[in-house]
């Protein structure tokens, strides 16, 4: 498959499941487009629950993430397949 049809995202891992669900709430409040997915596994034993972006939308999740003094523990930019 041709790399060209790939759409990459940004998967934000976290050590547990409550900074996850945090994050998620505070993410989805400001408008952030998230999908909930369990982590992937080149993101090492973390609590099994993960934040996907889409490229894009890393940068701004980051800083936002920052602000409400949530820490993430890794984060993978994946390509869709």
């Amino acid at each position: 498959m041709s790399t060209s049809h790939q759409r990459p995202y940004v998967v934000f891992g976290f050590e547990t499941t409550h900074d996850a669900l945090t994050a998620e709430s505070v993410l989805a409040s400001a408008g952030v487009l998230l999908t909930v997915m369990p982590t992937p596994k080149i993101l090492g034993a973390l609590c099994g629950i993960s934040l996907r972006v889409a490229e894009d939308d890393a940068p701004d999740t980051e800083r936002r993430l920052t602000e409400a003094g949530i820490a993430w523990s890794g984060n993978a930019r994946i390509l869709d397949r």
